[in-house]
Order: structure tokens, then C-alpha cells, then sequence
């Protein structure tokens, strides 16, 4: 039986790379260090799935949605088109919108609180919006902030139980993620080794004063990928690849 694909609608990856798309239930990481357009590249998969028909929900932990919004529509994607299939939650305010909702919750239960209350109050915010919604593809922006904000104590395990949740949701999710810096290498195989796939961006130096950016497509389960860089491009509101030289 085929596997479902989700498409990146990325001009030369989908094809060229992934051989026709994402498999469906995938958590992904997009990893990358400042200014390599990790968030735009993720708003950009679930707007152009979202112009198909395919719903979307953007979820974003630092940048609050105003400023998002006034991104991508600098980047020529009308977020008008596509906000009855493609909402934004916001969570910004991060740690303290969260154990305001979860103070609430102890005040309901007679001063009862929930161990890990603040992990539950995000998962029972994305679970209501897909009863309500139904969306098929989450991005989550970022998984750094995740970590920040519910203080995980056992990173691996927590790490490995809520990419497991992600699934279960039968969602496919990318994790929008910043390069750990050298010494924190180590710590960052965990998500590595747990995703089914990770995109990689970087700045590559051409000559001594210029940069291109690159995506690799470092891993995905079920895919025979092409793990070839590639220098990616974005005009006229869409993303591509080409080939890359040097």
C-alpha cells in the first residue's frame, strides 16, 4: 500500500530529495542556526499545504503572532488566504500564559495540581484545537523554547515520550530547532536519534565576504532520500533548491 506523502512545496525537493514528499506522522526537525529561514521555510509548508486544502495549525513560543504575520507577509505569503485552515497559536507569553491556565485548572480541581501541569496545559491546548480543527500538520516553533518553558528533568525520556504523543496524534509535525552550539552537541543527538527526519540549514561562505544558504536532507525514515546539499533560494513567495556548487 502507498504511503501518503506530505508535500514540502519546495520547487526541486520534493521530487529531487524526498522522492515525492514527507511520509505522513513524521515528527521533523528543521535545525538550523540564526538567520538560515527555519521559521519561514515552516510557516511556507503549511501555508502552501493549506492554499490545497490541507489544514495547519503554526504554533509559536517566541516570536508572538503580530510580528510572524508581519513577517511572512514581507515575505509575500498572505496569511488572509489561508486563516481558516492555517491558525496561529500563540504562546509567546510562554512559562506565564501557561501556569496562569494551570493555576485555573488547580483552582477547578479544589487546589489539586497536576504533576507536570504545565506539560499538560499545552498538550490539552493543541488537543482542542484538533477536535475542533482537524489539522494534519503541525509546526511547532520551537522546540528549544519547549524545553525552556516545561523544564525537562529527563531529557531523553521526555523528549522520546513527546515525540511519541506527536504521532499518536497523527499529525505530521516539524520542530523548528536552533544549532546547538559545540558543547551542546552531544546533548542534542537525543531529538536527532528519536525524529524520523531531519532538514538541515546552514550559511555556507562561497568567497571570503558572501553566503549561500544551504538544506540538507540529513535523515528521513521510510525515504530513500538524496542527502546531497543543496543551495536553497526563495523568490516570488516560494522556496527552491538548486544544485549546489562548491
Amino acid at each position: 500500500m502507498a504511503k501518503t506523502l506530505v508535500r514540502t512545496y519546495v520547487r526541486g525537493f520534493d521530487e529531487e530529495v524526498l522522492r515525492g514528499g514527507i511520509p505522513r506522522g513524521h515528527v521533523v526537525l528543521l535545525r538550523g542556526a540564526s538567520g538560515t529561514m527555519k521559521s519561514s521555510l515552516a510557516y511556507s509548508i503549511l501555508y502552501h499545504n493549506a492554499l490545497q486544502g490541507v489544514p495547519g495549525l503554526y504554533v509559536t513560543l517566541e516570536q508572538s503572532a503580530p510580528s510572524l504575520l508581519e513577517h511572512v507577509a514581507s515575505l509575500g505569503l498572505r496569511s488572509t488566504a489561508v486563516s481558516d485552515v492555517l491558525p496561529i497559536l500563540d504562546l509567546s507569553r510562554g512559562r506565564e500564559h501557561l501556569e496562569g491556565v494551570a493555576a485555573r485548572m488547580e483552582e477547578i480541581a479544589g487546589g489539586k495540581a497536576a504533576e507536570g501541569s504545565l506539560l499538560a496545559v499545552f498538550k490539552g491546548k493543541i488537543l482542542d484545537l484538533h477536535r475542533r480543527l482537524g489539522f494534519q500538520i503541525l509546526a511547532i516553533d520551537s522546540w528549544d523554547a519547549i524545553e525552556l518553558v516545561l523544564e525537562f528533568r529527563d531529557r531523553r525520556a521526555e523528549t522520546f515520550a513527546f515525540f511519541e504523543w506527536l504521532r499518536d496524534l497523527g499529525v505530521t509535525s516539524f520542530l523548528v530547532s536552533e544549532e546547538p552550539a559545540q558543547g551542546r552537541r552531544d546533548g542534542a543527538l537525543e531529538e536527532e536519534f528519536l525524529a524520523d527526519g531531519i532538514i538541515h540549514l546552514r550559511m555556507a561562505p562561497v568567497t571570503e565576504t558572501s553566503y549561500q544558504r544551504r538544506v540538507q536532507c540529513v535523515k528521513m525514515r521510510s525515504v530513500n532520500q538524496d542527502s546531497d546539499d543543496r543551495t536553497l533560494l526563495f523568490e516570488n513567495g516560494r522556496f527552491e533548491v538548486a544544485r549546489a556548487i562548491g
